[in-house]
């Protein structure tokens, strides 16, 4: 570990002169990489707003476990999967980075609230997000997570420290006047009381980038990042069919310039897309009895783009791997279906900060 905390491993990738973060899309040449961890990981405290998007079997497990360590068998297996993923990427030619270690069993408390525990550095695509040379971080809506991108602090300040911007969110108060009754008071979990997101209901095409509203990201959120961004981006509204929303990438997976893999059951078409080939995810392959706590078995298209030729994507999602295949992409193939136990995959776990290429315009926007 150096002094600032970090864990660089494999090849070094891009040194020297060029820019300490640089990303702007979702597919061009990875170069550096964030990979979370579960170490130390525990049960959500539960809270009202995550019916809407939590699997009902996991309810009652949040309910009684929040703030206690997930299944041990299955968290090493998970863990052991994400190193394998780091090896996988190192192999590529990409610099892979690591979060420290957290006490995510550490209670939280506010003059307001508090919660038995935090949650995991798993998913550092959920609380952070690279924005050409800018590191968001994002204000999510679960008390439980107010802490979580502390683990990915060290990583944030090493590349502020060689010229990244740092944009942290207002910091959210959290208390009961941001969750509403979904049906009573409007559509959503999260009212308008502060603005809050979670990074990963964003999706990056060049100057332009694409969210949904969702469970736990509010339109004071967005209009918060359009603010912070500034002139140079433009941040499009999207809508889906999923009344669960939390998180784009299970919806709408762009891998290169004009290629958009979608959600069959959730994708409406935007004009944003026109032009563009939309290939329907096929079906999960993942087995009805295989333990998900966090989302649904539609993870599996939450892969990870490496180039515009190239994803990666788990080794045992075999129709999607052939669809991709006939559609002229390499596929990388990784076992990880004990990570989507836990909430993700490739897309998830992983935060790019370093891809060639600059800004550019990919979307159709109306007038522009």
């Amino acid at each position: 570990m150096t002094s600032e905390g970090v864990q660089p491993t494999g090849n070094p990738g891009r040194t020297g002169a060029g820019p300490a973060v640089n990303s702007y899309t979702e597919w061009d040449p990875l170069r550096e990489v964030v990979v979370g961890s579960l170490l130390g990981a525990v049960f959500p405290t539960w809270q009202e707003s995550m019916k809407h998007t939590m699997p009902p079997s996991a309810w009652p497990v949040f309910r009684e476990r929040g703030g206690s360590p997930l299944p041990e068998r299955h968290l090493k297996a998970a863990e052991a999967e994400l190193d394998n993923l780091a090896e996988v990427l190192e192999s590529e030619g990409v610099r892979v980075r690591r979060p420290d270690t957290a006490r995510h069993h550490r209670p939280i408390r506010t003059p307001e609230w508090e919660s038995d525990g935090g949650l995991y550095a798993a998913m550092p695509r959920d609380s952070l997000m690279v924005v050409g040379d800018a590191i968001v971080e994002a204000p999510m809506s679960w008390r439980c997570r107010l802490h979580e991108s502390d683990a990915f602090r060290p990583l944030i300040k090493s590349y502020f420290r060689r010229g990244a911007r740092w944009l942290p969110a207002p910091r959210p108060q959290l208390t009961d006047d941001l969750y509403q009754d979904v049906g009573d008071s409007g559509p959503w979990a999260v009212s308008e009381f502060e603005p809050v997101f979670d990074a990963a209901d964003f999706l990056r095409f060049g100057r332009d980038l694409v969210v949904q509203r969702s469970h736990v990201t509010n339109a004071f959120g967005i209009d918060w990042l359009r603010s912070a961004l500034g002139p140079d981006f433009s941040v499009h509204v999207v809508e889906t069919d999923d009344p669960h929303a939390m998180h784009i990438d299970a919806t709408i997976t762009p891998l290169a310039p004009g290629k958009l893999l979608v959600n069959p059951e959730r994708y409406v078409h935007s004009e944003l897309f026109d032009g563009w080939e939309i290939l329907p995810a096929p079906s999960p392959a993942l087995p009805a009895d295989w333990p998900m706590y966090f989302c649904s078995p539609w993870v599996s298209m939450n892969v990870l783009s490496l180039d515009p030729g190239t994803v990666v994507v788990e080794r045992q999602e075999r129709p999607l791997i052939e669809a991709l295949t006939a559609w002229g992409f390499r596929c990388v193939e990784v076992d990880f279906r004990h990570v989507y136990s836990f909430g993700g995959s490739f897309h998830c776990v992983t935060l790019d900060t370093v891809r060639e290429g600059g800004p550019g315009r990919y979307l159709s926007v109306p007038g522009r």
